[in-house]
C-alpha cells in the first residue's frame, strides 16, 4: 500500500510539531511545502541524534526519492532506526517495506513482527495490514477472528480500510457471521469517507435488494460515486445499472459510461461499448471502431472466461459482415 505524501505528513506531524522541536516543525512545514531538499536538511541532523521523527522523515524522502536520491536500503535504515525508538508510524513503514518487497526481501513474518509492534500502540493501518496477514494466513497462522478484532479496532477508530474489511467480512460471512445490515453500515462509513471500493461494493448490495429498498436510487448514488473517483468497473456497473433504469437521472446514457470504463481499461466496459456500436445502442453504429476495442478485450490475458467467448464470437460475426 503506497503511503500517500500528506498521509505521511500527516502521522509525522502527530507527534513531531511541537513547541519543544521547532526544527522538526520546520522540516515539517518545508516538506508540505514541497521543498523537500530544505525539509532533508533541517532534519538529518536531529536524525543524527537518534531522533524517531526525524527518521521517519529522512526515510519516507529515501523512499521516494523526494529532495534525494531515491534509495531504498537508506530508507529502511533510516524506518528502522524510527521503528527501534517506538515509532508507531515508521514500524508500520519498516513492514509495509518489506511486504512491498521492491529491493527488499519480501518475509511476510518479519513484516507481521513489525506490525504487532505499531499495533500495540494502537496504529489503525497496522490494524488493517496485520488482520490480512491473519486473514490469509501470510506469515502468521490463519485466524479469522483475530482478522476480524483487528478490523474492528480499526474500523471504529475511524480508518476507512478497516470500515471496509470489517464491512466486506460482514457481507461475506468470513470470519464472522454474515449480517447484511452490519455489512452496510460499515460499507457506508468507509463510503462516506471517499473509499471507492467500499462505495461500489455497497452499491451492489443495496442493488440486490438485501439492504434496505433497492428502488430508491441509493444504489446508483453510491456507484456513480465510486465511478468519479476513477474506478473503471464501477464505471460499466453504472453504464448497467443506467440501462437497466429508463428513469435513472445521472446526465450520461449507458453508452457514455460503456465508453468511459472502456477508456479507463475495463475489459467488460470495452466488451458493452463494442456492443453499442455494434447495435447502435446509443451510438452511431460503427463496426470498424467496435473491432477495435473487441481487440483490446481480447489481447488481456486475465479476463473471464464467458467474457473471452462473448467478445470472440461478436469479433467474428463482425468480421464476416465487413
Amino acid at each position: 500500500m503506497k503511503r500517500a505524501l500528506i498521509g505521511a505528513v500527516s502521522m509525522i506531524a502527530a507527534t513531531s510539531a511541537t513547541a519543544e522541536e521547532p526544527s522538526l516543525s520546520n522540516a515539517m512545514d518545508r516538506l508540505s511545502a514541497g521543498a523537500y531538499g530544505e525539509a532533508y536538511a533541517i532534519a538529518a541532523p536531529l536524525a543524527s541524534t537518534g531522533d524517531a521523527d526525524a527518521n521517519h522523515l529522512l526515510g519516507f524522502l529515501h523512499e521516494n526519492g523526494f529532495g534525494v536520491d531515491k534509495d531504498v536500503e537508506r530508507a529502511l535504515d533510516h524506518y528502522q532506526s524510527a521503528a527501534l525508538a517506538g515509532s508507531a508510524d515508521a514500524q508500520f513503514a519498516v513492514a509495509d517495506m518489506i511486504l512491498k518487497g521492491v529491493d527488499v526481501r519480501r518475509d511476510e513474518a518479519k513484516a507481521a513482527g513489525w506490525l504487532k509492534l505499531a499495533v500495540m500502540r494502537g496504529h489503525a493501518p497496522a490494524q488493517v495490514r496485520l488482520g490480512l496477514l491473519y486473514a490469509d494466513g501470510s506469515g502468521v497462522e490463519q485466524d479469522f477472528r483475530q482478522a476480524i478484532a483487528l478490523f474492528e479496532g480499526a474500523a471504529i477508530a475511524g480508518d476507512a480500510d478497516g470500515q471496509f474489511n470489517l464491512g466486506m467480512a460482514y457481507l461475506n460471512g468470513d470470519g464472522i457471521k454474515q449480517n447484511d445490515e452490519r455489512a452496510e453500515y460499515w460499507l457506508r462509513k468507509a463510503g462516506d469517507q471517499g473509499h471507492g471500493t467500499a462505495q461500489f461494493n455497497l452499491a451492489l448490495l443495496l442493488e440486490s435488494g438485501r439492504a434496505g429498498d433497492a428502488s430508491d436510487g441509493a444504489a446508483l448514488d453510491w456507484m456513480e460515486a465510486a465511478s468519479e473517483g476513477g474506478m473503471a468497473e464501477a464505471m460499466t456497473a453504472m453504464g448497467l445499472l443506467v440501462h437497466k433504469s429508463a428513469s435513472a437521472e445521472t446526465g450520461m446514457s449507458a453508452a457514455d459510461w460503456f465508453e468511459r470504463a472502456a477508456e479507463a481499461g475495463d475489459p467488460q466496459g470495452q466488451f458493452l461499448y463494442a456492443v453499442a456500436l455494434t447495435e447502435g445502442d446509443g451510438r452511431t453504429v460503427d463496426h470498424q471502431v467496435a473491432l477495435l476495442w473487441l481487440d483490446r478485450v481480447l489481447e488481456q490475458r486475465a479476463i473471464d472466461t464467458t467474457l473471452r467467448r462473448n467478445a470472440e464470437a461478436l469479433r467474428v460475426r463482425l468480421a464476416r459482415q465487413s
